[in-house]
């Protein structure tokens, strides 16, 4: 019987290029030369014993994990050191498997073309930043977030672009209907202190957003969960009464808190002269507009900073929910916010193809563009 073994050279491939090696550094490594290494990768030739278990030594990983047919279950083997889901829930759930695949993939060749192009992999600012676990603390947290990135309490136009530019990962295609009931979801890698957002392009663009950057705080979370192995947030309730944080409330705020900044959102309130009592439906539709995030994430937000009355702020609570129901969660008054999906994996691919020697890996790749329809807008 004729089996075809291929994907350990793939796995190999995968795990050299996530840490950012050539094929000379870990031929050189494992003690071998460069050319049977390459014919290993490629599914030419199978490692073996000897070269195997200096694989698993030189890349740092379980044998099981050069051994997995699919490559989401090699990364599964490997988590410790290669892209971690992020979970901040005691009892996760988990996408479906064929999510996850096409996920592992994206990132399997977005890791291709990162290596192509030899360009940095580590993100531009840190993602494990101290923070107290109370909602005070995630406001505070979300401030320095936004110091990091350079932009204050300035209101930004497109956080995916921005988000890009210091490197993160960020891709949008829809999931699967098996899997609606999920907004997004993200992978954190420890070697590169960097991330991947998978946002669910099927959508509306609000949610999209708002997925990103709750999102970020899940990371931030996760990793300081990580760090004192502990569920961080066994707090009991504040004394007025409010509900006690958990991680999944503790992401919200901080994506709340990121998105409309007290101070950005008080002055475009003042500035109008809006007084409590005076917010309309249609008022409030155009000023969450500037703001890019939903009428329910804006209204919240302006009854926090006690921008809204709140008789009139339960009044226009009912009728959000309302229009929620009636139309299955679409945003009442269209989107009008247009994101730039996919530019950095599009940037890299369309660089890439000026690389003769991977034409190869570029035509795969643009099969699996097509595959799980990729879009750049």
């Amino acid at each position: 019987m004729d089996f075809n073994l291929n994907f350990i050279g793939k796995n190999i491939r995968f795990f050299r290029r996530s840490r950012n090696w050539t094929l000379a550094r870990l031929a050189a490594k494992i003690g071998i030369q460069e050319g049977p290494l390459g014919r290993i990768e490629r599914g030419l030739n199978l490692p073996s014993a000897t070269v195997i278990y200096k694989l698993t030594l030189a890349l740092d990983v379980p044998a099981n994990a050069l051994f997995a047919p699919e490559l989401f279950q090699a990364r599964a083997a490997a988590a410790e050191t290669d892209a971690m889901f992020v979970t901040i829930d005691p009892e996760p759930l988990l996408p479906p498997k064929k999510l996850l695949f096409a996920c592992q993939e994206i990132m399997a060749a977005f890791h291709a073309l990162e290596d192509i192009l030899k360009v940095q992999k580590h993100a531009y600012f840190p993602l494990c930043i101290p923070f107290e676990p109370d909602y005070t603390g995630m406001e505070q947290l979300s401030i320095r977030v936004r110091n990091y990135l350079g932009i204050g309490d300035a209101v930004v136009f497109d956080y995916l672009e921005l988000f890009e530019n210091f490197g993160l990962r960020i891709i949008l295609f829809p999931f699967m209907k098996t899997a609606d009931a999920f907004d997004g979801f993200s992978f954190f890698e420890p070697l590169h202190q960097n991330a991947f957002f998978f946002i669910n392009s099927r959508k509306n663009t609000e949610k999209q957003l708002f997925s990103l950057v709750r999102e970020l705080g899940k990371i931030l979370i996760f990793n300081k969960m990580r760090a004192r192995k502990d569920s961080l947030f066994p707090l009991p309730g504040p004394e007025d009464g409010s509900r006690p944080i958990n991680p999944a409330r503790a992401a919200k705020k901080f994506a709340a808190t990121f998105l409309l900044p007290d101070t950005a959102v008080r002055t475009t309130v003042e500035q109008l002269g809006i007084l409590p009592d005076g917010w309309t439906w249609e008022l409030l539709l155009r000023i969450k507009h500037r703001f890019g995030i939903s009428s329910e994430a804006f209204l919240y937000r302006i009854l926090a900073l006690g921008l809204v009355s709140r008789p009139l702020g339960e009044n226009l609570k009912i009728k959000i929910k309302k229009h929620y129901d009636s139309t299955d969660f679409a945003e009442p008054d269209a989107s009008r916010r247009i994101l730039n999906s996919n530019g950095r994996f599009f940037d890299l691919l369309m660089t890439a193809q000026g690389v003769d020697s991977a034409r190869e890996e570029i035509k795969e790749i643009k099969t699996m563009v097509k595959e799980f329809k990729l879009v750049k807008m």
